[in-house]
């Protein structure tokens, strides 16, 4: 029998082992030798993504827990473009659960009431920009943690980004399938 363990977006190298009964250990020599997508926090600590976690306990012939199951996490996209913020919706709604906004203000407003598990955020819309949403974010401790994909057309470098606080960074001329790799960089995939 599988231990219980809560259901989130991210897992520990531990809970990873607990589910399916190896060591911590194990688990984190499979993430440095590459058989185990993951990412590393600022503090330096692995996590797995929900989605890794289903696929590594299925090769392992191991029933797939429901908590693992269904949507791969919430998403808030934000863009003042409406077609471009449809196209995203279009794209990740058949994996994650999407909610999107034309603003950063409102965005911002709902994730007071549910934080989303990745903020894909353009940088440059009238009113609050990127830059300075992803600086409140930062700020605020209840939010501090939500993983934020930057997004431009319009001539920002990655290091210009990470270095404003965002986690990534997408250029929209790079197209869709390279959004799409980044959100399951972030959240998995089904």
């Amino acid at each position: 029998m599988q231990p219980k363990i809560k259901v989130k977006q991210n897992y520990t190298p531990n809970d990873v082992g607990l589910f399916i009964g190896v060591h911590h250990n194990t688990i984190k020599n499979w993430i440095k030798g590459k058989q185990v997508i993951a990412f590393q926090t600022v503090g330096g600590h692995y996590r797995v993504p929900r989605g890794e976690v289903a696929r590594l306990i299925k090769d392992h012939g191991l029933p797939v827990p429901e908590e693992l199951q269904g949507s791969m996490g919430l998403v808030y996209v934000v863009d003042d473009d409406v077609l471009i913020r449809k196209t995203i919706e279009d794209t990740l709604e058949s994996t994650y659960e999407i909610s999107s906004f034309s603003n950063g203000f409102d965005a911002l407003m709902q994730m007071g009431r549910l934080k989303p598990d990745l903020l894909i955020l353009d940088i440059f819309m009238p009113g609050i920009d990127g830059f300075a949403l992803v600086k409140k974010i930062r700020q605020d401790e209840k939010l501090s943690d939500i993983q934020v994909l930057g997004m431009s057309g319009k001539g920002i470098s990655f290091s210009q980004a990470i270095e404003a606080g965002f986690d990534d960074f997408y250029d929209k001329k790079d197209g869709l399938l390279s959004l799409l790799e980044k959100v399951k960089g972030f959240l998995g995939s089904s």
